[in-house]
């Protein structure tokens, strides 16, 4: 298979099992996500998606007729969404890393929730679903954070869509 097509196939499939793992980690493990974890979520469907694009550009498994223009254009256009859109989830997860760490105070809804709630013992069960997750006591593997693994995972996506345009700027800038 072409380097050409192999790239956003990679970033792809890569996008996918970062995203099936949070999902797995929510549903499966039953780990309750805080309102930034969620919102680190987003800029991988907009990889996912500019990947899949490219693939199919690529692969010409859309039968569409571009002008050599045309091409250049939207192959760099889904290039630069997947950059941006990696710089963006590593701004997120460093955000979200800091707070975890105390490097700073959060501006957002990741914070410890439970001083406006009051745990009544005949219905215990209802008020604990009632606690939001905060980022004071993250789910860590190996020693690292979720969030830590997201700026790791982003930076490699930015780094391989960069290398690729880098090598190809001749051809499609």
């Amino acid at each position: 298979m072409n380097f050409r097509i192999i790239i956003p196939l990679i970033i792809a499939i890569y996008a996918t099992c970062v995203i099936a793992s949070a999902f797995f980690i929510e549903y499966v493990l039953g780990y309750k996500p805080c309102e930034l974890c969620i919102i680190q979520r987003y800029p991988y469907f907009i990889i996912i998606l500019s990947s899949i694009t490219l693939f199919a550009l690529k692969s010409k498994t859309i039968p569409i007729s571009l002008s050599h223009f045309l091409f250049k254009r939207t192959h760099t256009g889904a290039y630069v969404a997947i950059i941006l859109a990696s710089i963006a989830g590593f701004s997120l997860a460093t955000y979200h890393f800091g707070i975890e760490n105390n490097y700073w105070q959060n501006f957002s809804g990741c914070s410890d929730r439970l001083s406006g709630i009051e745990l009544d013992a005949t219905n215990l069960l209802e008020d604990i679903n009632k606690i939001e997750p905060n980022c004071s006591d993250p789910l860590k593997f190996f020693g690292l954070s979720l969030s830590g693994y997201n700026i790791i995972s982003n930076t490699l996506i930015a780094g391989l869509a960069i290398f690729y345009l880098i090598n190809n700027k001749k051809n499609y800038i």
